[in-house]
């Protein structure tokens, strides 16, 4: 509304002041005419430019090509006006749109956010109770390294051999040991499954034996599990008893009962045909 206030200024005010300013300075310099009854009407006098008009006239003239600029200084104004109010109201409605956007994507932020802590507040539950499992773990393995220990110089030489890969990384020290609790883990059960299947078996193995004189002869060994083992040479002449020792296993010669022992290896390789009962050397602890 403040735009239009020199458009009423100069269209309502200025243009009947100056009209009246002209016609009264024209007036003055024009001597009066006596009336007649019978004369026509008079014609408007002619302006005459004389010194005291002239710059009444160019002042006018002046005021007017200013209101003249000044309406189309307006005119413009309005336009551009107009043209920036519509550039300005798509810069608006495109701000809103971006601002409901940013705020949806704010939403989905924050509920991705309470989703991921929640998340993170389950998985950190769940680590404590595995840190927890595993230190049970821990301390259980710990006790059953240090009960296979020493069961270990009881093995066999056969059996050792077979577990060799595993008595290699099995620790000399528990409680210093570096290794993962599944590797130690897996030795533990590996040791005890191998050490129950050898038990539960009977194993025959041929092997070299050094005798006290110190000759070396070969020799089939017939393990009775984890207890008991004989041994005897192809002739029955050289033969014995084996148990296992706190140290390792413990032989003895028994060359009388080497053709009993032959006879029992005989069986066992299936080269003896007639079941028998054969007496044994037996020692129980």
């Amino acid at each position: 509304m403040r735009g239009e206030q020199p458009s009423s200024l100069f269209g309502a005010g200025l243009a009947p002041c100056l009209f009246l300013l002209l016609a009264s300075g024209l007036q003055a310099q024009t001597p009066p005419v006596a009336p007649t009854a019978l004369s026509a009407p008079v014609a408007a006098p002619a302006i005459r430019v004389t010194s005291e008009t002239a710059p009444m006239i160019e002042s006018t003239r002046e005021t007017i090509a200013k209101w003249v600029e000044t309406k189309q200084l307006i005119s413009k104004e309005k336009s551009e006006w107009s043209s920036g109010r519509e550039i300005l109201g798509d810069r608006v409605r495109l701000a809103e749109a971006e601002t409901a956007s940013v705020r949806e994507k704010l939403g989905e932020i924050e509920l991705a956010v309470a989703e991921a802590q929640k998340k993170r507040d389950e998985l950190s539950a769940e680590n404590e109770k595995l840190k927890a499992t595993a230190e049970k773990v821990k301390a259980r393995i710990v006790v059953l390294e240090k009960q296979l220990r020493p069961l270990l110089k009881m093995f066999p030489d056969p059996l050792r051999e077979k577990l060799k890969p595993i008595l290699a990384r099995f620790p000399e020290d528990s409680e210093k040991s570096t290794a993962s609790l599944a590797e130690r883990l897996q030795n533990v059960l590996g040791l005890v499954d191998q050490g129950n299947a050898f038990n539960s078996t009977i194993t025959s193995v041929k092997e070299l034996r050094t005798f006290a004189d110190g000759t070396r002869a070969e020799v089939t060994t017939v393990y009775l599990g984890l207890a008991q083992a004989y041994y005897t040479n192809s002739e029955g002449t050289l033969a014995g008893v084996g148990h296992p020792g706190p140290e390792g296993w413990v032989w003895s010669p028994e060359n009388a009962q080497g053709k009993q022992i032959l006879m029992a290896v005989h069986m066992l390789e299936g080269k003896e045909k007639t079941a028998a009962f054969i007496n044994l050397p037996v020692k129980i602890q």
